[in-house]
């Protein structure tokens, strides 16, 4: 499921604030955009989105500001100080002329140091932690609420799949009567004026079709698949895994009961009935 959510706290040293982008994706899939401080960090904060997240490709950023300047560069004042009376050692030979230029101080070797690297404290990853729980319940509400429009989408589906169902369970039988009508007027007609075949032939030509093209079994697993389905939608946890093998199920029982009738209406309604598990199938790789 897609979904964005942001988190945001601070120490007293550093701002974290916090980003986490979700698209959907089979499996789960996390990649960081994270400051080189945090590094060592990653493997924690991937555990924590695991916590939150079963199923998508998660985009995870956190960028810290340091809020102290002797946090943000450090001076070594030694260097500078031997710098200076190195300076003033040279000026009483001659040998320079004109002031010390904050330009070649910066450009001193050692001189400065940037403290942006240093180690976060306990405190200071505590807040990135606190930043990134609040995204990552940002970004849960967020799913949620995507969710709940999937599986009101995916409900409408399973409704229209059962009326495709009924109408092929109806139809079925109706089927058998129609070919056994049609193949005696056909009998009749090419025996015309000799012997007419016997009832026992004709019914046992009639129960062989039947048993060919009986859809009765699949209609049932069909059937007892999308109730399994519905009862899924209604229950708490990870159930996309679940409901794709179920779509994969459906789509078995539709295609064979496609290729064991010839009925038109039947064909019909397992067009229908396909184009419906392909919309399942679509859907529920959303679903957590």
């Amino acid at each position: 499921m897609t979904g964005y959510g942001a988190g945001r706290a601070k120490t007293r040293r550093v701002s974290a604030e916090v980003e986490a982008r979700s698209v959907n994706s089979r499996s789960l899939k996390v990649t960081f955009r994270t400051p080189a401080v945090l590094s060592a960090k990653e493997p924690d904060l991937e555990a924590l989105v695991r916590k939150h997240v079963a199923r998508g490709s998660v985009s995870f950023g956190v960028k810290l500001q340091l809020l102290r300047p002797e946090d943000v560069v450090r001076v070594h004042g030694e260097v500078v100080e031997g710098f200076a009376k190195a300076i003033a050692a040279l000026r009483k030979k001659g040998l320079v002329e004109g002031p010390v230029t904050p330009e070649a101080i910066a450009a001193l070797p050692g001189a400065f140091e940037s403290a942006a690297d240093a180690p976060l404290g306990d405190e200071d990853w505590r807040a990135v932690r606190s930043a990134a729980e609040a995204a990552l319940k940002a970004l849960d509400a967020m799913r949620a609420r995507e969710a709940g429009h999937l599986v009101r989408d995916l409900r409408a589906i399973a409704r229209r799949m059962r009326k495709n169902l009924a109408l092929v369970g109806n139809r079925a039988p109706e089927v058998v009567k129609e070919y056994a009508r049609r193949l005696k007027e056909r009998v009749d007609a090419l025996l015309a004026g000799a012997t007419p075949l016997d009832e026992t032939t004709l019914a046992r030509e009639v129960a062989v079709y039947a048993e060919r093209s009986d859809v009765a079994e699949e209609v049932t697993r069909l059937s007892a698949h999308l109730d399994e389905f519905e009862r899924y939608l209604g229950t708490e946890g990870e159930i996309g895994r679940t409901l794709d093998f179920l779509a994969q199920e459906m789509l078995r029982e539709t295609n064979t009961i496609g290729s064991k009738s010839q009925d038109v209406e039947i064909a019909r309604a397992v067009i229908a009935l396909k184009a419906d598990v392909d919309r399942l199938k679509e859907q529920v790789q959303n679903l957590e």
